[in-house]
């Protein structure tokens, strides 16, 4: 009986050094991505965003629409959503969200990923330097 109060003991305190040796409480927080078109002459874009465990689906955007979604970053840190963004012949995918903390820190302003876009490409707004900045061209 006292082995096993013991073992109990133990595997609490190992799951509390798990828990607050992290340093961060990023894996908490709530993330969204946004994708804004800002194509000219009311052109539809389509988008379809995926992690590796959540099909988004296919979403079209007219001139000005903005789709939304999101989420937590699973515990092991590797949470990754990819999008793949096309009109009339035009198309790119690109990874929106990556779960790095240069990516979430840098490019994405701590919580938020704004990406637009616009006929020269696909844009992420920097919230460190507080502009759009081109990413990917259309291919």
């Amino acid at each position: 009986m006292k082995q096993n109060t013991l073992s109990r003991f133990y595997f609490c305190m190992f799951l509390l050094a798990i828990y607050f040796g992290k340093g961060t409480c990023w894996e908490f927080k709530r993330y969204h991505v946004r994708i804004s078109n800002y194509l000219t002459g009311n052109k539809k874009l389509d988008v379809h965003c995926k992690s590796r465990d959540d099909d988004l689906g296919l979403h079209s955007l007219y001139r000005n629409d903005t789709y939304e979604f999101g989420f937590r970053i699973n515990y092991f840190g590797t949470t990754l959503f990819f999008c793949h963004l096309w009109y009339d012949n035009f198309q790119v995918v690109f990874d929106a969200f990556v779960s790095k903390d240069n990516f979430i820190l840098m490019e994405c302003g701590d919580r938020n990923c704004n990406w637009e876009a616009q006929d020269g490409g696909i844009y992420l707004h920097n919230y460190r330097k507080n502009e759009n900045v081109l990413k990917y061209k259309w291919g």
